[in-house]
């Protein structure tokens, strides 16, 4: 008789960004889990390399690409743009894919990341539209 031994599964916890107080408790939100990792995951997408104070590498030059041209080329750079922050900057995620697709009829991007938190066997799928908003 063979005996499975699990390890408990980590749980993450972040605050919200968005500083807005719980409506009943006024204190401020937490996300937790798979909340908190697709958050995570638009702060590395969004945020600038350098523009996260006392961690200058933290970020991407995802942003910038948003103003060129909105085409097969530009959704490729953006796609490995995306991969390079999530490996480097996000050490809970297990990365297995990103898809990035050009909608040039409307001027954005669709992102789609796949991907496991570590210690988990479940896949999670994180989805943004990126628009040039400047």
């Amino acid at each position: 008789m063979a005996i499975e031994v699990r390890k408990p599964l980590r749980h993450f916890v972040d605050i919200s960004l968005a500083f807005s107080p719980h409506p009943l408790t006024g204190d401020i939100p937490v996300l937790r889990d798979d909340r908190a990792i697709n958050a995570s995951l638009k702060n590395c997408i969004m945020i600038g390399v350098g523009e996260k104070p006392f961690n200058r590498d933290f970020g991407s030059q995802v942003v910038d690409s948003l103003f060129e041209m909105c085409d097969e080329v530009t959704a490729s750079e953006i796609e490995q743009e995306i991969e390079r922050s999530i490996k480097y900057n996000e050490p809970r995620v297990d990365l297995k894919n990103v898809m990035v697709k050009a909608m040039p009829e409307e001027n954005q991007f669709l992102i789609e990341v796949v991907y496991l938190i570590v210690g988990s066997e479940q896949v999670f799928t994180f989805e943004t539209i990126l628009t040039p908003t400047r």
